[in-house]
């Protein structure tokens, strides 16, 4: 083995190791959404949507990228917390993405939500939990959120998109109730 092959072998092990300690820390490790997934969120948003997108836990970029290039009148800005999927997707928006996407790394449940039009995410139950007050508290009635997946326990869904995968994944559309 050459020295170039060893600092390859470091940097992937410290790689691995950033998003194993952050998964632990965060409970869910950055999983990127489907193409179907992508194309079912996209097509839950209306297509005049031109105020702020929030990707919640953004991970590798994936769907931020997916909204910029859709909505290019909208400004999307990507929440992610794990080091190496917030790297990637942020060298990936400075290299090649819309001049309206922008990655930030951070904490969802501390960024404050105000002014958002939409709100996406593909997160775990318990993330969702706790985000159902953060919404009520900081969001406007009526702003939509888009989760993957995982539903708002206690909010009716204004529409489920079931994706024709072999999960049958469900694409949740709620409106954030008036107060």
């Amino acid at each position: 083995m050459n020295a170039l092959d060893a600092i390859v072998i470091a940097l992937a092990l410290a790689a691995l190791i950033s998003i194993v300690l952050t998964s632990l820390r965060a409970g869910i490790s950055p999983m990127p959404s489907s193409r179907k997934a992508q194309k079912a969120i996209i097509s839950a948003i209306p297509p005049n949507t031109h105020g702020l997108i929030i990707d919640l836990g953004s991970g590798w970029g994936n769907v931020a990228f997916s909204l910029a290039r859709s909505f290019p009148q909208a400004t999307i800005r990507g929440v992610e917390l794990s080091l190496i999927p917030w790297a990637v997707s942020r060298i990936g928006a400075a290299l090649w993405g819309p001049s309206n996407l922008d990655i930030e790394r951070g904490n969802f449940q501390e960024i404050p939500l105000e002014g958002a039009e939409v709100v996406v995410c593909y997160l775990y139950p318990g993330a969702m939990t706790s985000l159902k007050t953060k919404f009520e508290e900081e969001l406007k009635p009526d702003t939509l959120i888009i989760s993957n997946t995982f539903g708002i326990a206690g909010w009716e869904p204004e529409e489920v998109i079931t994706l024709n995968d072999i999960h049958q994944t469900p694409i949740y559309r709620y409106r954030v109730p008036a107060k």
